[in-house]
């Protein structure tokens, strides 16, 4: 008899917004990663704009915007947190 999990998972407490930058965050590469997580608060301010003019008018209409305003400031933190380069001594 096999041990397997159910269908679900750890995201399944995700808000949808937390699930679609688990997702994103899987499928970047290693090297995006770690370039989004070295950008700059400006920069981020910059491409967060840019998600939002783009993205957010392509989610479900019945989806509440202001779950999805700060996605990319969330991306950006979750992967400072994860991939930002450090000085090793």
């Amino acid at each position: 008899m096999s041990d397997k999990h159910d269908s679900k998972d750890i995201n399944d407490n995700l808000s949808p917004a937390d699930e679609i930058i688990e997702e994103i965050i899987s499928e970047l590469p290693l090297k995006e990663r770690v370039a989004i997580a070295n950008i700059n608060k400006e920069g981020v301010e910059i491409l967060k704009n840019i998600f939002n003019e783009h993205a957010i008018g392509k989610t479900d209409t019945e989806a509440d915007d202001s779950e999805y305003m700060d996605m990319m400031s969330n991306l950006w933190a979750k992967l400072q947190k994860t991939h930002k380069l450090r000085v090793v001594k």
